[in-house]
């Protein structure tokens, strides 16, 4: 689009955003209750740590290479958090998935775990499985959404302060849009890798539109892209 007049200005050219004014309504009414919502809990010396989980894994039961970096962040944020003597947990999520025909041969939170235990993170405040069953039951945790949802109701129901993320570049709008559905905001961490297994051009004009427009929690038992992705990752055999 050319720029042609030196007396128009960046509010006046509007008109090209995507979505509704009711879209937009509707997300600046969730940002602000999330914004608060955090505010509200700002005194609170607690932390959650969230780390997305990344299938598939290296021979069926350890972090491939994203996932790791990942791992190791939390690691630290918990190292650098814990000194400071606040109460510090990391959820690591994700179900046991099946990727190109390949069953993975445990669960990506079992595995993140493992991996954090390797590491010299303390076992009794690592969440996985635990949380997975408590909020998702056997539907199991397929998806970032999912992941947002577990990691926002446990959030709320235990009393942190605060909620870190930590997760891919590419991933970071989306998760954001999920965890605000939900009602918090999160601090994010991002781990970058060479290689990826979500692409930024999918994410910028198939999972964010989706996201924000389309199906913003996607926790209907009818919901079409979580009912896919759940598809294409649940083993049969569970």
């Amino acid at each position: 689009m050319k720029w042609n007049s030196d007396n128009e200005t960046f509010e006046s050219k509007k008109s090209w955003a995507i979505g509704t004014t009711e879209d937009r309504k509707y997300w600046n009414h969730k940002y602000e209750n999330a914004k608060s919502f955090m505010k509200s809990r700002l005194s609170i010396p607690a932390i959650l740590i969230e780390v997305a989980a990344q299938h598939p894994l290296t021979d069926g039961e350890k972090p491939n290479e994203e996932f790791t970096r990942r791992l190791l962040l939390a690691k630290n944020l918990y190292e650098q958090e814990s000194s400071l003597g606040k109460r510090v947990e990391v959820y690591v999520p994700g179900s046991r998935h099946v990727y190109e025909g390949v069953a993975d041969k445990i669960s990506l939170s079992e595995a993140g775990s493992r991996f954090l235990q390797q590491q010299g993170v303390p076992r009794d405040i690592i969440r996985g499985q635990d949380l997975n069953i408590k909020y998702k039951g056997d539907r199991g945790v397929y998806n970032s959404a999912d992941e947002c949802f577990v990691a926002s109701s446990y959030f709320k129901d235990e009393n942190f302060g605060h909620l870190f993320s930590v997760l891919s570049p590419v991933q970071v709008f989306r998760k954001t849009i999920h965890y605000i559905e939900f009602g918090v905001l999160p601090l994010n961490y991002t781990a970058p890798t060479s290689n990826t297994f979500h692409n930024y051009i999918d994410e910028i004009f198939e999972a964010v539109p989706y996201s924000l427009f389309v199906d913003p929690d996607m926790q209907s038992e009818n919901s079409v892209r979580a009912n896919e992705l759940r598809c294409q990752r649940m083993p049969k055999d569970i």
